[in-house]
């Protein structure tokens, strides 16, 4: 539930203004990924055709370089229309690594190709979408300061950052936005000032396994999705092909590097990679990067909003990740815009994605569902079965893709048949 910050000791109330935003105000964004770069964007452009023009500050400790292990970009529809529609950028075809035309679900020795019927999804470096938004929002007039924040303020008619940027001075503005993803540290400066609490997340670990150009010209245009059997640790791992190599994620509550390579073992999975990938040294594996599976609580108040991961305003376990940034992003800028930056106010954000929240108990349903499956070892005869349904597969390729609702999955005909099929595994 989302409730206001009365009472919260560290806040402080005053009356200030917390209408829109006016021309040269100033608005304060923690994170440069997707979700604080479209915020940014739109605020600039948007408050232009209003008229504003309003001063953005974006800090960002990260550098956005190739040696940057996160979790690979797959780009679905609609980010086009969100990127070109909504935020006014191009997509960006450099990007672009590889055409996604469809799945392979696994489980055990059982596989079921997925074919999305034509509606392409399409594989980038996430680093690089990342740097590409960034530097859109540079182009646009915005301040990037490439350093970590170490202390947040909220005052009654302003807010205060300051970062461990050797030399640089603090930003004092109207509004904070955390764009921050669920960075740890970032979230605790946010949680001592507001009563905003991080979501609860599952977490998964990157790696690329190199590949040669002509091996990977050998391998279809579809991701790998693995649901293992007998690894307890593992939900759900994803396998990739891009242009020089696969990214390979594993995701779990409690994943790490062993979990990791304890997949890697896997005989499918040796059948899927180069066979020399089994010389492990020197490959760089990502830290545990979490995933939030529902919103935060109190991600908003008077004067701050959440956007993308940090608001956990993403259809859990589904992809399409990258445009649920977007979007929070752009929709939180316009509401500063037009509407205000009280409490009161962001309230119509959140309100413009409650199809999102009212859909997780439906996801959390599918996930104890293959949770179980996964566990008493019946999906293998499970998606033995599917594979002779043309509904059941329909049903399979509207839960990887992300293309539907998991409410408007489960009022399909087939959900049903599919449903039983998963936990009794019945062939």
């Amino acid at each position: 539930m989302v409730i206001s910050g009365d009472g919260h000791p560290n806040i402080l109330k005053g009356s200030g203004s917390m209408g829109p935003l006016e021309d040269g105000q100033t608005a304060i964004i923690i994170g440069g990924g997707p979700a604080g770069t479209s915020c940014a964007i739109t605020l600039k452009r948007m408050g232009r055709e209003l008229g504003r023009d309003i001063n953005v500050i974006i800090y960002e400790g990260m550098k956005f370089d190739d040696n940057c292990i996160k979790r690979v970009g797959v780009l679905s529809p609609p980010l086009t229309q969100t990127l070109e529609e909504k935020i006014g950028v191009p997509f960006p075809c450099q990007g672009i690594e590889r055409k996604i035309a469809g799945y392979y679900l696994h489980s055990g020795d059982a596989k079921i190709k997925l074919y999305t019927g034509g509606k392409l999804s399409f594989v980038g470096h996430n680093v690089a979408i990342d740097r590409y938004l960034l530097d859109k929002a540079k182009e646009l007039g915005v301040r990037v300061i490439p350093g970590r924040v170490k202390d947040i303020k909220l005052y009654p008619d302003s807010v205060a950052v300051e970062s461990d940027l050797k030399g640089a001075k603090g930003a004092k503005g109207d509004v904070l936005v955390g764009a921050f993803g669920l960075d740890a540290e970032t979230a605790y400066l946010l949680e001592q000032v507001t009563p905003y609490k991080t979501p609860k997340a599952l977490f998964s670990v990157v790696t690329r396994i190199p590949a040669s150009p002509e091996y990977l010209k050998g391998c279809e245009d579809y991701l790998h999705v693995f649901l293992p059997t007998t690894l307890g640790d593992i939900e759900f791992a994803v396998v990739t092909p891009k242009l020089n190599d696969f990214i390979v994620n594993v995701a779990g509550p409690a994943v790490t590097e062993e979990s990791l390579e304890q997949f890697l073992a896997l005989p499918e999975i040796r059948e899927l990679v180069p066979p020399e990938f089994t010389e492990v040294g020197g490959r760089m594996v990502s830290r545990p990067l979490p995933i939030p599976l529902e919103p935060a609580q109190n991600s908003f108040g008077d004067r701050f909003v959440t956007v993308g991961d940090t608001s956990g305003l993403v259809r859990a376990y589904k992809g399409n990740g990258i445009n649920s940034a977007c979007e929070t992003g752009t929709k939180a800028a316009e509401v500063m815009l037009k509407v205000g930056i009280s409490h009161q106010a962001f309230r119509d954000y959140y309100t413009a994605f409650s199809d999102i929240v009212e859909d997780l108990p439906y996801g959390r349903t599918v996930r104890q569902m293959t949770i179980l499956g996964e566990r008493y070892g019946t999906m293998p005869s499970a998606l033995r079965a599917a594979a002779k349904d043309r509904t059941l597969v329909n049903v399979l390729v509207d839960f990887l893709s992300g293309t539907k609702t998991y409410r408007e999955i489960v009022g399909d005909s087939g959900v049903l048949r599919l449903s039983l099929k998963f936990i009794k595994g019945i062939p």
